[in-house]
């Protein structure tokens, strides 16, 4: 089951899916992207329920879930909450991870609180993927990147790969280190490139989720999607 990550969709990984020979693969898109439509302010719980939701309906009992971003967190969620649905879990340049702060960061909070208590226009504040939403979407942004998955991380138990651009400037590369800390049964791999290092190395990416889902899929009911 292949989640995609914040502003993607069903287009995401099909690339992906298309290579994988022989697998059956699911993609989606989560409510509120690509065709799916919104449906109030969502937490991480309420995608994962959706997530759940949909394996229920089309009768899967259990899957490998490859992840892209946003999609690990709910993919962590999962395989810490519900590990008897999760057969192995493919993290790709994974956001859920508290990061590090600088001094710079901590200033614009500060001078983004001192210009709403004087009244000043703060409009101009937040990141380009939130200056882009709806007004629930972005209420759904706030609540998903405040919504750290250390915790989910500890629990994962299934075999779980991790898989990291050296240049990730989204999720830096000691996102990948601290998740293979965190999850007992992790392999971690580095690739070129930034935040979709696995459409930058296409071939590689596929042919390495393929040779690991081969390994963890028996019994599955669906593998890579």
């Amino acid at each position: 089951m292949f989640l995609h990550g914040w502003g993607g969709g069903v287009v995401s990984f099909l690339p992906v899916a298309q290579r994988l020979c022989g697998v059956n693969s699911l993609l989606f898109d989560f409510r509120g992207f690509g065709r799916s439509e919104e449906s109030g302010v969502m937490t991480l719980e309420d995608y994962a329920r959706d997530t759940l939701a949909l394996m229920d309906e089309l009768g899967i009992k259990k899957a490998v879930l490859v992840g892209h971003s946003f999609g690990c967190r709910v993919g962590a969620y999962i395989a810490a909450n519900h590990p008897e649905r999760v057969t192995g879990f493919i993290i790709t340049d994974g956001a859920g991870l508290r990061p590090r702060r600088g001094i710079k960061y901590y200033f614009r909070i500060l001078l983004y609180k001192l210009k709403k208590r004087l009244n000043l226009n703060t409009s101009g504040a937040g990141s380009t993927d939130y200056k882009a939403l709806s007004g629930d979407m972005k209420k759904t942004f706030v609540s998903i990147v405040n919504r750290y998955t250390e915790e989910e991380c500890r629990k994962i138990s299934c075999p779980t790969l991790i898989v990291w651009g050296k240049e990730d400037k989204d999720t830096p590369f000691y996102m990948a280190k601290r998740f293979n800390r965190l999850i007992a049964d992790s392999a971690l791999i580095m690739f070129e490139g930034g935040h979709f290092c696995y459409i930058g190395q296409l071939a590689q990416y596929t042919a390495i989720v393929g040779k690991f889902i081969s390994g963890v899929c028996d019994g599955v009911d669906i593998c890579g999607g």
